[in-house]
């Protein structure tokens, strides 16, 4: 697999690309033209076009997404676990005190008070991003878990955060995939961190979050450069004590399902910039629109006993 390092500028030529760096990867100027992911394209299915221009940063007016807590932890986590360089420049654990300098008594952190100012200005300036210390301790749980599983370990030998685009050839849309993982074989890899490792909660993540989607247009984009694709792994990753972790190759025909998923969108998303409607849920038809069967039977059953049926 060749993999060519990026060299700043719009992406022009379908490929592998390194050193790409995230926020960049995802701005609308990455290419020279019109780009998009398997995270918009996933929201244009489970919602509308207008749910998904709104938060697509080919809009010039989107609205860009806020930064959480939690996707704070699941950066931060994703660049220990996938063993990447340089997690202590990037990174930095925040102090648990902080020292008065009127009084010189050591006191609890505080980010209001001038000291604690002072210094995540600091280190916003050099570019850290800034995790507090019972995060940094579940991170860690999280990357010693990983390695502890032979199997997983194994999985984890690749090319971390590289850059996947290639030009559709249908719509003319650029599409756009970054695995966490690609393999030197065929079996590629994204670490899902979660508050539930157990089965279930597992399959409904995969069905509510669409990450068969996710998979289907890495796949596309396989096939689009000619790469070999075998399997798209799941690894699921507890984020708390103790820290299960539980990969999950997404079953073929889901995958299939999810490829075929993008496609519809992607049709969608070149039609409506051709149109530059961006349609949300009402198509202009005045239609009843009932309550499910099983309410309806629930309410029947109460009517009944009240003697209204």
């Amino acid at each position: 697999m060749k993999i060519i390092k990026w060299n700043g500028k719009p992406i022009t030529k379908p490929g592998v690309y390194s050193d790409i760096p995230l926020e960049r990867y995802h701005e609308a100027s990455i290419c020279d033209g019109p780009s998009i992911s398997s995270s918009h394209l996933r929201r244009g299915w489970a919602e509308t076009m207008a749910h998904l221009f709104d938060a697509w940063p080919g809009n010039p007016n989107y609205k860009p997404t806020d930064v959480t807590r939690p996707m704070i932890l699941g950066s931060a986590a994703h660049h220990l676990m996938l063993g990447q360089d340089k997690f202590n420049v990037d990174f930095i654990g925040q102090p648990l005190t902080y020292r008065d300098k009127k009084t010189a008594e050591e006191k609890s952190w505080n980010n209001n008070a001038g000291p604690c100012i002072e210094w995540n200005a600091k280190q916003k300036k050099a570019g850290r991003t800034i995790v507090k210390q019972d995060e940094l301790k579940r991170i860690i749980g999280m990357a010693k878990s990983l390695r502890l599983e032979p199997l997983v370990d194994e999985l984890l030998h690749g090319h971390a955060e590289c850059s996947m685009f290639v030009k559709d050839g249908e719509t003319g849309l650029w599409i756009k995939c970054r695995p966490d993982m690609m393999p030197s074989g065929a079996d590629y890899l994204d670490i899902k961190i979660t508050g539930e490792i157990f089965t279930v909660a597992v399959q409904s993540s995969i069905r509510t979050r669409g990450y068969h989607m996710q998979g289907g247009l890495t796949w596309e984009v396989c096939d689009q450069l000619g790469l070999p694709f075998e399997s798209f792994i799941l690894l699921f990753v507890e984020s708390d004590r103790p820290f299960c972790v539980y990969p999950v190759p997404i079953a073929d025909e889901d995958l299939a399902r999810g490829r075929m998923m993008c496609r519809v969108i992607l049709r969608r998303v070149a039609a409506c910039l051709q149109t530059g409607v961006w349609p949300g849920p009402f198509d202009g038809n005045l239609r009843p629109l009932g309550i499910s069967l099983e309410e309806r039977a629930r309410i029947d059953a109460i009517l009944k006993a009240e003697g209204l049926a």
